[in-house]
């Protein structure tokens, strides 16, 4: 993707990438804690442009905008734990690192388990299909009138939204590269992620024969099924919500969330409505 290179080369040196749990949590104030220590871990899922290694260091959407976050907050380096993307929220539970930085959808099931952060970013949904999309799928309705299989990433909001809206041939897909084997091989007859994770896909793809649908935002029982993401974190760790979120807030009025996310495919559509709460997504 266009200049993933220079954001990731602006994360060298202050984020790295671990393969196993470290040292995060404890009791206390975990933002004077990253301080002293000068780190603060952070779950990840593999899933580019959100959050992904890029040469062993992390880059991607989330931790550019963590690594922005946080530097501004006195903890100058990320150290980075990949998980399963339906292994975040028990991990960060299980105080395998302190916050989950993966780009991951505020939903009510999720708010019951951790608190998000103001949202980060808002994303359509879409599917990448064989070449000139020859079931004509345009929603999950389209793949569950066709009988069509499905897939899915374990745990994410794609799967949920397919169940709910009919879609009973699902398959979960492990990674973006299987999910595209899947497809070119027949295995699969739509893979679903957000339009933003299919073009990146797309991008690396290019002799795929693969088309991406156009995007659409699921309706379930009469409602819109916003897709934002956000950070992740305990629900005990309300310091580092509020320190997160106030910076947050500065990078939207500065303009510098656009500039951070930008080169990780996200363009200002992308960026969310003022007035789209944490606290309206969460009660769904």
């Amino acid at each position: 993707m266009a200049g993933a290179a220079t954001a990731s080369a602006a994360l060298v040196g202050c984020s790295r990438t671990d393969t196993a749990g470290g040292d995060a949590g404890g009791d206390g104030n975990l933002l004077e804690q990253a301080r002293e220590r000068g780190y603060l871990t952070v779950g990840f899922a593999g899933e580019a442009p959100y959050a992904f290694k890029d040469g062993g260091d992390l880059t991607g959407q989330a931790p550019a905008v963590h690594g922005e976050i946080w530097k501004a907050l006195g903890i100058d380096e990320l150290r980075g734990v990949q998980v399963g993307f339906g292994q975040l929220i028990p991990g960060l539970n299980a105080k395998r690192f302190d916050a989950v930085a993966a780009g991951m959808f505020i939903l009510p099931d999720r708010c019951a388990q951790a608190q998000f952060s103001a949202p980060v970013y808002v994303a359509p949904q879409a599917f990448l299909v064989p070449e000139g999309n020859p079931e004509q799928l345009t929603d999950y309705k389209s793949v569950a009138d066709a009988g069509l299989t499905l897939g899915v990433l374990p745990g994410a909001v794609e799967g949920i939204h397919a169940r709910e809206l009919g879609v009973t041939e699902l398959v979960e897909i492990a990674s973006q590269r299987d999910a595209l084997s899947a497809l070119k091989a027949g295995r699969i007859k739509a893979f679903a992620l957000t339009s933003i994770s299919l073009r990146n896909m797309l991008d690396q793809e290019q002799d795929a024969k693969l088309t991406l649908t156009e995007p659409f935002t699921p309706v379930i029982d009469g409602k819109e099924q916003i897709g934002a993401g956000a950070a992740v974190f305990r629900k005990d760790s309300t310091d580092l919500r509020d320190a997160f979120n106030g910076e947050l807030a500065k990078l939207r009025e500065s303009g510098r969330l656009l500039e951070l996310i930008q080169p990780f495919g996200f363009g200002p559509e992308t960026i969310p409505p003022a007035d789209l709460t944490t606290e309206q997504l969460c009660q769904g």
